[in-house]
């Protein structure tokens, strides 16, 4: 009769506090798992507008630096589209840019500088639309008449 008992408990299946406690184990790792994958994504879509940010700047201080100095060159803007490949649209400064855009451009200009009778201030600030908060950091350029 000893066997008949030790060969029922050898293959008895797991208790239910067993499988709790597996079922809890395996909840964490899964939530560690989503947790680390949503991080990643949202990094990935913060360096994303980043890049875009620092592209846009860029743009904007290139299309200043090969212009010809102009004593009455005006403040603008620019519309940006970061999903799509849409060219820049011109807006009135600190206008409105339609939905396609994610970025605009704001550039100002003002006489002085280095040299005041000869120069211009540039700068150059980035927002993100719709909302128009300022994203990255305030570029500026000197621009000198000589």
């Amino acid at each position: 009769m000893p066997r008949y008992k030790d060969r029922r408990r050898a293959q008895s299946g797991a208790t239910l506090v067993e499988l709790l406690v597996s079922m809890v184990i395996m909840g964490l790792a899964l939530t560690l798992v989503v947790g680390t994958l949503s991080s990643g994504l949202l990094d990935a879509s913060v360096a994303k507008r980043n890049t875009a940010v620092q592209a846009v700047a860029q743009y904007e201080l290139d299309k200043i630096g090969g212009s010809t100095f102009s004593p009455s060159a005006q403040q603008y803007s620019e519309c940006f589209a970061t999903e799509n490949s849409t060219p820049p649209q011109a807006t009135g400064f600190r206008g409105a840019c339609a939905s396609s855009f994610s970025l605009r451009a704001d550039v100002t200009v003002i006489p002085g500088g280095p040299t005041t009778t000869t120069g211009q201030t540039w700068t150059v600030t980035v927002v993100q639309m719709p909302g128009g908060s300022q994203v990255g950091n305030t570029t500026s350029l000197y621009k000198a008449n000589l």
